[in-house]
Order: C-alpha cells, then structure tokens, then sequence
C-alpha cells in the first residue's frame, strides 16, 4: 500500500506517518515521488499502537563507549536510579541489541575486571549484575507481529550466570522469536523436554565462563544426536549477540559455529 492509505489504516494524518517514515518508525520504500509500506509493517504499528505504546523517535549514538562509562559508574557505585534513568532513555530509542551489546555487556566486562583485580568485591559485583539484569527483563518482551518461530534460551549446567542468557532472549525477542527464556543451570533432559512440548526450532545455550562454554558444547551435541530437526547453539562468553541473531536466521551459520 501507499503512505496515504497506511495513514489510514492507521488513523492519523499524512504528515504523521510521513514523520514516522522519517524517523525510521514505519519501514517504507521509495517508489517515485511517493513511498510504499507493507500490510505487515503496518499492522504491526497499528498493534503497537493498540497496546498503549506511541511510536517513538530513535536516538543517534555519536560515542557507546561514553554511553557504556556511565552506565559502569552508576553500577560500580550501586546507583540503581542513575543507571535504570540511563538504560530506559536509551531503550526508548536504540535497539534492545545494541542496547546490551554496546551498553551492558561492556560495563559489565568492566565491573569483572573491576573484581578480577581487586577493586571492588563479589557483593558489589553481584550488585551491579542485579541492577542491570531488572531493566533488562522489562525490554524482553514477545513480538507482537508473528514470529520467525519458537526458541529455548537456558544456560548448560553449573553455568549460573543469567544474565547473558536474559540478554540473548531480550534481543531474539526484539528480532520476532517467540522465547521460552528458563534461566540458568537447567539439566539438559529438562530444556529438550520443553523445546519438545513447545514446538520450538531453535535452542541457545548462553554461557559466560570457558569452563560452562565446554559443557555447553557437548550439551549441543547431545541435544543434536536426539533432536536434529533442532537449530543448536551454544554461546562462548565472547561471542556477540549479533552474531546470535545472525546465526539463528541461518541454519548452516549455526551449523558452522557448532563445528569450530
């Protein structure tokens, strides 16, 4: 359809969906002098719309290192109302992906180094964990348009770090997966009896230590020798999550990765 009759699908003037268009709220190519927007995309706005939430304007990141700093000052401190004020400005207009990857995951890095080398104590480590982990959990929300397909994101067993995992579910979220997210330190019987009853295609192991890395390894390696329809991957605590969402959207990416 035109921007004219997306417009009117969704109730507001021209210049309102041509401002969404603008701002990369409303995906539409250029056609002409004119744009086309898909049915899709637009019922997914209308959607949005439905549930209360406004179309917002996405925010331009000049420096995420800087971005990263204030967040790693305010959790290193356990200031949870400066980093919660900081981490929600930016949600309202980056992606949940870049988000974690460019935000999160590196003042979290931080603040392991921070324990590594003495400088602040497992308590306040955990502290900051905690702070980050709650905003978090409120970005991870299930698609409204309809779903590339059904996932399971848990951790191998004795892994019990759960962000990471909360991370991968957030942004496999956000790119249109319909998530089972269970946690941390689940047998392996316990996640392939869920991905059996759920119907899912896709299974993620997230892991934030080598040793964890391994036994996530041979986990996907059993899970696949009894589920091969089953996509399998199996994180390394430095892998990223665009190469996560990458991966899930090719089956041999994924399949490649297991093989390293």
């Amino acid at each position: 359809m035109d921007l004219r009759e997306a417009a009117g699908a969704l109730g507001v003037h021209y210049q309102t969906a041509y401002g969404w268009v603008r701002q990369g709220v409303l995906p539409a190519r250029k056609v002409g002098r004119g744009y086309a927007v898909s049915e899709a995309d637009v019922a997914a706005l209308a959607a949005q719309r439905r549930l209360g939430t406004e179309p917002t304007r996405p925010i331009r990141v000049r420096d995420w290192a800087a971005q990263s700093q204030a967040l790693h000052a305010a959790i290193a401190t356990g200031d949870e109302t400066a980093a919660r004020h900081h981490v929600d400005r930016l949600a309202a207009g980056v992606p949940v992906v870049d988000l974690c990857e460019q935000v999160i995951a590196p003042a979290l890095r931080r603040i392991g180094d921070d324990w590594a080398t003495g400088r602040i104590s497992i308590a306040q480590e955990h502290r900051a964990s905690a702070i980050c982990e709650r905003p978090t959990a409120t970005y991870a929300r299930q698609p409204a348009r309809r779903p590339h397909g059904i996932a399971i994101v848990a951790t191998p067993p004795g892994e019990r770090h759960s962000l990471p995992a909360l991370m991968a579910a957030a942004c496999l979220r956000e790119d249109r997966w319909l998530v089972h997210h269970l946690a941390a330190d689940l047998p392996v019987e316990e996640v392939t009896r869920l991905a059996d009853q759920a119907g899912a295609r896709l299974v993620v192991l997230s892991t934030a230590m080598s040793q964890t890395a391994r036994q996530a390894q041979h986990a996907a390696a059993a899970i696949t020798a009894t589920h091969p329809h089953l996509t399998m991957l199996a994180g390394q605590p430095s892998d990223h999550l665009y190469d996560l969402l990458t991966r899930a959207a090719s089956p041999q990416a994924a399949s490649a990765s297991q093989q390293r």
